[in-house]
């Protein structure tokens, strides 16, 4: 062999075994030769093909300035491999193109700060009309992909793509294809914005779990703006809280709180702590089982006070329940008042599981014959859902305003919602006081009820046009406020058949920034006219916000009844039969339902609809029901 080839073969050689044995060399090294070592034998959490990523929640829906750019800063601090979202990033909900870029420019001036790859998920507020769409599209070229990282399968899910909440069946294809052609993956990972996995089988993720059945997988979603952590299938499912989404910011422990989740990706699957913006939170703070308790105490401080008189005397009753398989403790502090004395300053009451008791507060002016237009007595409470290990024991902690001179009855109690009838009418009167304690004693006609009157039990029959007065007693001779409310035996409206009933409703549009639902007579003349047949007020606007619509028309009616007639909308409208008030939604608000009653006779009975949008979101819905029939759309005819 040639001499040179010869040595350049053995340096050739000799490099290769050096850099192997350099890249078997630990990267920790020692000078330490003794047995005994000052550090632990764990080893080195360093496996190369480990990762550790970001996830940032709910932005918006209510969304507080400024958190979402306080959590990239953290972020940055953190380095993280790449950050994930699950979707609500813009305020959007509207077809105004300008309006949209505007959102996007104010979300993208604050995410380039982030040091780091991000992958976007659509929300609802994201992606959720055609113009939406396409602008997420023309911006980020896709709504639903997938990519691998490591040998872990990411796919990125659009839930606002289909039906409402539903993914279209192209997506769950697309979905299920990678799924199958990618089994070889160490683990998958689903980001998506619903927990659709909550909301039953027929909206597409039953089939996508189905083709997940057998691999190792984590799901993440968001929307609720409540963190909660559940165990599917054996996997990992969790629902995100907020990254400044609206939110009550009850705690951790409540699944409301501001965080960022850090994944770490180990060889038996993705570990998740969530680092709360002021520190570091379980992944399993809270779960299917911790819920239950934190609902229980959300219920218990849902205090429902009822102030009862007799004299100068008050008594405020607190109803307590614990739906719970733990004890709750209920502490209060009454703070001092100068006009009245209560009975006890400070309680601390054992609520048993499962069940429910009253609290009272009696108190006494601090000088007979003062005016008894007293302020509130204010109580400072601690509500604690008490468990056998400390870990698992959390609470609640606030103030409670307790009127001693409330205007009105409790606002707990409800009487028979049904103000009018044809022959007779059963009223109940319902309230969430020990039945036992609290009675409600009730007066027909002009004279309140006193603490003599006769006890409603049961239901009381009309058979004609009656104010019924009620109030809430006690054994003692406590009695609450009086609450009247008068029920109408009413002559059901009589029909009016059109001449030549057709499909539909007629219709005048007008332009203008609305608030309130206008006087259309003095609109003057509309800039349209014309026929619809479905309450659209999408189809009939020249532009997205600040328009009017009256729509007029005819319904038919199958029996003579009572009919409760539920209108939806957003923003305000109102519905008339026989141009009687029957339904009052106005005002400007998001999607809002409101309900009235109208006696009719079988046959044709004309309608009139007023409606209004003011800015983002246009919704406008009627529908029908009467004791024999269940609540369903109303046809139109003109």
């Amino acid at each position: 062999m040639n001499p040179l080839k010869t040595s350049t073969f053995c340096l050739v050689l000799f490099l290769f075994f050096s850099l192997a044995l350099s890249s078997q060399r630990s990267p920790f090294q020692h000078s330490i030769n003794e047995t005994k070592k000052p550090w632990t034998d764990k080893p080195f959490f360093n496996d190369p093909s480990n990762f550790q990523f970001a996830i940032v929640s709910d932005r918006t829906g209510g969304h507080r300035n400024g958190v979402f750019g306080q959590a990239l800063g953290k972020i940055n601090q953190l380095h993280p491999e790449f950050v994930m979202s699950v979707g609500d990033l813009i305020e959007g909900y509207t077809k105004d193109t300008s309006l949209l870029n505007e959102h996007w420019k104010e979300f993208h001036g604050i995410l380039d700060t982030l040091e780091t790859k991000f992958f976007y998920v659509p929300g609802n507020h994201d992606y959720s009309n055609p113009t939406m769409a396409t602008q997420w599209k023309e911006r980020f070229g896709k709504d639903y992909y997938h990519f691998i990282y490591k040998k872990v399968l990411f796919l990125v899910a659009n839930s606002n793509d289909g039906d409402g909440m539903l993914m279209s069946n192209d997506q769950i294809e697309y979905l299920k294809n990678v799924i199958r052609e990618n089994s070889e993956v160490r683990w998958t990972m689903l980001f998506l914005h619903h927990p659709m996995w909550t909301y039953g089988k027929l909206n597409g993720f039953n089939e996508i779990e189905k083709v997940l059945q057998g691999r190792g997988y984590t799901v993440f979603a968001g929307h609720t703006h409540r963190y909660l952590h559940e165990v599917r299938n054996d996997q990992n499912h969790y629902v995100l809280g907020t990254t400044g989404g609206g939110s009550k910011l009850r705690g951790p422990r409540f699944g409301e709180f501001d965080h960022v989740s850090w994944v770490t990706m180990t060889e038996t699957g993705p570990k998740l702590v969530n680092l709360e913006l002021s520190g570091i939170v379980d992944h399993n703070v809270s779960n299917t089982k911790t819920t239950k308790d934190a609902l229980a105490l959300l219920q218990s401080v849902d205090f429902k006070p009822l102030t009862l008189s007799n004299g100068d005397e008050r008594k405020v009753i607190l109803p307590l329940k614990n739906t719970s398989n733990k004890i709750i403790r209920f502490k209060g502090k009454l703070f001092h008042h100068h006009q009245v004395t209560p009975n006890a300053s400070t309680f601390d009451v054992q609520i048993p599981p499962n069940s429910s008791q009253q609290h009272e507060i009696i108190t006494h002016p601090t000088k007979m014959g003062e005016s008894t237009e007293w302020n509130p007595l204010e109580l400072q409470w601690t509500m604690e859902c008490i468990s056998d290990t400390s870990k698992d024991s959390f609470n609640l902690s606030g103030t409670e305003m307790l009127e001693l001179n409330p205007t009105t009855l409790s606002p707990y109690l409800s009487m028979t919602e049904q103000n009018i009838f044809i022959q007779d009418l059963s009223v109940t009167v319902d309230h969430p006081y020990s039945k036992k304690d609290i009675v409600v004693r009730y007066s027909l006609g002009k004279i309140a009820p006193t603490a003599t009157h006769p006890v409603l039990s049961g239901y009381l029959e009309l058979k004609n046009t009656n104010t019924l007065q009620v109030v809430l007693a006690d054994n003692d001779g406590f009695l609450s406020r009086v609450l009247s409310k008068k029920y109408t035996k009413a002559m059901p409206h009589k029909p009016k058949k059109p001449r030549h009933p057709k499909r539909g409703l007629l219709y005048l549009y007008y332009e203008g920034n609305f608030t309130s639902v206008p006087n259309f007579g003095k609109l003057g003349n509309p800039l349209k006219t014309g026929e619809a047949n479905q309450l659209n007020p999408d189809k009939i606007g020249n532009r997205l916000d600040h328009f009017a619509i009256q729509y007029k028309g005819y319904i038919k009616v199958p029996e003579t009844s009572i009919y409760t007639f539920h209108l939806t909308s957003d923003d305000g409208s109102k519905f008339y039969i026989d141009d009687n008030l029957v339904v009052d939604n106005d005002g400007s608000h998001d999607i809002t339902a409101k309900k009235g009653y109208a006696a009719l006779k079988k046959g044709w009975h004309p309608i009139r609809i007023d409606y209004f949008e003011d800015f983002l979101g246009e919704h406008l819905q009627l529908e029908f029901s009467s004791p024999k029939m269940e609540k369903s759309p109303v046809e139109f005819w003109h």
